[in-house]
């Protein structure tokens, strides 16, 4: 080596020791602080849900979503503004909420400006394309990530400097729902938002569970009908998903019986057969082009009536052959929910629900509607309207 070289060379490794001391001094402020524009954005190790320990921005700033109802969560965290950072998601509020995507469009019309992907679970998800979109982290259901791992998704992303974090509402509720929205307050840069959720929904977890521990009432045997309209008869969830959350409100789900799986169909026969006690079925303002049919379903939402909604559980537990010889129908004890607190942090609600409906003597000061209000009151950024729930 020349000595010219040799002295450019020292020059140049000074000007680097003093680049990064620089950089050093411009991160070791606080964790949540934001970077200048002369430093690397500040990163922070978490662990989702599945337990895998990720490194992403802190906070992030420009988030792909695997499903568009992760708005649900966003929306908690971020009252101001929900749709911040977004650059991508499926079109799953289109096709299975549209009443929250209308509801929700009145007060932040961007929502329509934000890139529509595809989607994971039916392989239309194009993740060449969603690198495009420039994300520094993708936030994918635990439901769709081996799916993403078999696609090459989650290797492709991580090979564009894009990492995954996962969450889950769907498969394990009761051990996930809090832990993923508190992965996100810490992800998104709104921690207090989530800890304020997480005391809420502990408080209405912890008063059903103490209750019925108290009481030593027995469970009660109870369907859980997914989505009528939307599925044949009769479709459900076993020891999964609100099937999950029927057994701990104090029910026996008759599915966990029968279902081999976490989700399938029982025969209408087998239903009548075991003679539920109370029905619980689940519905939503399914857009068109998807599998229900205008008048087969309860669709529950912000646009919905009491009336209509009373109607049409009356009526599809009314036309399903054998079904009025159920002691909860001839007891007047089928009852009807939205669907999407199915993979939701609002799930809490399903529980305090489900809990009244199957122990009503025990839960008779519970009142749920006022929950539901509570929540949009206390965390979201929209008003409360329309139907959630409903009984024969």
């Amino acid at each position: 080596m020349t000595p010219k070289r040799r002295v450019w060379t020292k020059a140049l490794a000074a000007l680097v020791a003093g680049a990064l001391l620089s950089l050093t001094a411009c991160s070791s402020g606080q964790s949540g602080s934001a970077p200048t524009a002369s430093s690397s954005p500040t990163q922070q190790q978490v662990t989702d849900v599945l337990g895998r320990t990720v490194t992403v921005p802190a906070p992030a700033k420009r988030v792909l979503l695997d499903g568009g109802r992760m708005l649900y969560t966003t929306a908690l965290l971020n009252k101001k503004d929900p749709l911040a950072g977004i650059v991508g998601m499926p079109k799953d509020l289109e096709q299975n909420d549209p009443d929250t995507l209308a509801q929700y469009r009145k007060q932040f019309p961007d929502i329509d400006k934000i890139p529509r992907t595809g989607q994971v679970y039916d392989g239309s998800f194009s993740a060449e394309t969603a690198i495009k979109l420039n994300p520094d982290i993708f936030v994918i259901s635990a439901a769709n990530y081996q799916i993403a791992v078999d696609a090459g998704v989650i290797k492709t992303l991580e090979g564009a400097g894009i990492p995954t974090v996962v969450v889950d509402y769907f498969v394990d509720p009761l051990k996930n729902t809090l832990p993923s929205v508190q992965l996100m307050g810490k992800v998104l840069g709104h921690t207090a938002e989530a800890e304020a959720f997480t005391k809420k929904y502990q408080s209405v977890v912890d008063m059903v569970s103490e209750r019925l521990k108290k009481s030593g009432q027995p469970a009660t045997p109870t369907l859980l009908w997914r989505a009528p309209g939307y599925f044949d008869c009769c479709s459900s969830f076993a020891k999964s998903n609100l099937g999950q959350l029927v057994t701990f409100a104090g029910g026996t789900n008759i599915a966990d019986d029968i279902l081999t799986t976490k989700q399938g169909m029982l025969s209408p026969e087998a239903v009548i057969k075991k003679n539920p006690q109370v029905i619980i079925a689940t519905g939503a303002n399914w857009a068109p082009g998807t599998p229900a049919k205008p008048g087969s379903f309860i669709p529950f939402g912000y646009q919905e009536s009491p009336e209509h909604a009373k109607d049409q559980l009356s009526a599809i537990v009314g036309k399903q052959t054998g079904f009025d010889s159920i002691s909860a129908v001839q007891n007047h004890r089928a009852y009807a929910v939205w669907h999407h607190f199915y993979d939701s942090p609002y799930n809490y609600l399903a529980i305090a629900w489900f809990a009244k409906w199957m122990h009503p003597d025990l839960f008779a000061d519970v009142d749920p509607t006022a929950m539901i209000k509570e929540l949009h009151s206390s965390f979201l950024p929209v008003p409360y309207n329309g139907t959630f729930w409903t009984n024969s």
